[in-house]
């Protein structure tokens, strides 16, 4: 990816983020998690009684994380997988998703189900 392109989308409102999120995952069926050489994967606490995973829809936008928390790398998720796994499980155990984070780490929290429902809807358009 080109870093003009990073840049630009890491510039645009967490709502427009949110938005790229969505459209990118569905069109390539896959995203991307911080996760260390045991697999473990990055939660984010910004604040008491918040925790969420932060998700990107390519390896370049998790890269630029790689700074901020060195032990963590880019890790994909297929999308199948992702919602039929993931997103229940971050639901059980009162998670939420932090989606498309920026470098100035803002970033649309949403509980687990309802970006499935999200994602669930927006895959029906390519049916």
């Amino acid at each position: 990816m080109h870093p003009k392109q990073l840049e630009n989308v890491f510039a645009l409102t967490s709502k427009q983020r949110y938005e790229h999120f969505i459209s990118k995952v569905c069109d390539w069926e896959e995203l991307w998690i911080l996760a260390d050489h045991n697999q473990n994967f990055l939660i984010i606490t910004p604040q008491e009684n918040l925790e969420y995973l932060p998700v990107w829809p390519h390896a370049d936008y998790a890269s630029a994380f790689h700074e901020i928390y060195p032990s963590h790398k880019p890790s994909r998720v297929e999308l199948d997988s992702f919602l039929e796994i993931w997103l229940p499980n971050l639901n059980d155990d009162g998670l939420k998703v932090g989606v498309l984070p920026n470098l100035g780490t803002t970033v649309w929290i949403i509980d687990p189900l309802d970006l499935k429902a999200e994602l669930e809807n927006e895959l029906q358009q390519y049916e």
